[in-house]
């Protein structure tokens, strides 16, 4: 891998087709099973394993490690990916314009291993890998996000709006999972060839559990067990959540350990977010992004309803 002085040269890695241009692009409907959970203020936390599962794919390791402000920017960092991803859901053609923005963002990162091969952030493997582990933390959350688990025909439906988001980013779609089936088979291809765990990431996942992150080593020692017993449960929270989901294959990898006790407390915690969200306004309990999009169509959908009462319905002619 080359130092962070020393850029590769430009020349393309691999091929990193995008889609073909034809290639119908569909926006995710506002009514949707997706945009009703996306939206809150605590999915983003269970999105916290799709992010560590994207970690563990050795050419997005790569390239984050070269290129990544995550750990000297991480909260910057956080709130422009939750922008990125409450555009694809809820931004009407500003989601279009952002797949195309991001595809640019990352056509020059490109970095080279240990073996002296160029890798590049726009490899199709990986960039779709990035898409799809929405969808596996996704399936996996259905106690944690409405109670139950999801059933079937709601499993099709976030997979069909994970393809879209797939389309909407410009994911290369050769070889994408188009059904439940072959998910499966693309998962466990994941899960058994390719991903892995190093030390570093051993490391983190550690610091995540015992609050002994490396951010907070340089403040003096007071300042530090004051800033970890505040922040104690939130960081128990946010391990809770990502650790919670994750394969126990991958949790295995990471050297991250789950208990019974982990899984009652994960499930608690969010069966009282339940409560409250049900109790709460949206306004409350969703990014205002997402609380204003759900609105204008509720308001639209409620306008076409009065419509239907006109009298004009009754003696128009038929169309």
């Amino acid at each position: 891998m080359t130092s962070t002085t020393e850029r590769p040269s430009a020349a393309p890695a691999e091929s990193t087709p995008a889609p073909a241009p034809e290639e119908p692009i569909e926006l995710i409907a506002p009514d949707s099973l997706t945009a009703e959970m996306v939206g809150h203020w605590t999915y983003l936390m269970l999105e916290g394993a799709a992010f560590a599962m994207q970690g563990m794919h050795p050419t997005i390791k790569a390239v984050t490690d070269e290129y990544s402000i995550a750990k000297t920017d991480p909260m910057g960092r956080a709130i422009r990916s939750v922008d990125s991803v409450l555009r694809w859901t809820y931004g009407g053609e500003e989601a279009i314009a952002e797949g195309k923005r991001l595809r640019s963002l990352h056509q020059p990162l490109q970095v080279r291993d240990p073996k002296g091969k160029l890798l590049s952030a726009l490899n199709p493997e990986a960039y779709q890998w990035v898409i799809a582990t929405a969808f596996v933390t996704t399936a996996k959350a259905g106690p944690l996000l409405i109670g139950r688990e999801f059933t079937g025909p709601e499993l099709d439906e976030l997979l069909a709006d994970n393809i879209k988001i797939a389309k909407i980013v410009r994911v290369p779609m050769k070889g994408y999972p188009q059904t439940r089936a072959e998910f499966d088979v693309y998962y466990e291809h994941m899960v058994a060839d390719v991903l892995t765990a190093d030390d570093e990431t051993k490391e983190q996942f550690r610091q995540l559990r015992t609050g002994e992150l490396e951010q907070l080593q340089s403040k003096p020692l007071v300042v530090r067990k004051a800033l970890q017993f505040a922040m104690g449960p939130m960081l128990r929270f946010n391990y809770l959540s990502i650790v919670g989901l994750l394969d126990p294959r991958l949790r295995d990898m990471i050297g991250a350990p789950w208990t019974e006790e982990d899984q009652k407390q994960l499930e608690k915690t969010y069966a009282w977010i339940r409560l409250a969200y049900k109790v709460l306004p949206d306004r409350l309990t969703y990014f205002p992004l997402a609380y204003h999009a759900r609105k204008h169509h509720q308001c639209i959908a409620k306008m076409k309803e009065r419509e239907l009462k006109s009298a004009a319905y009754k003696v128009r002619p038929k169309q």
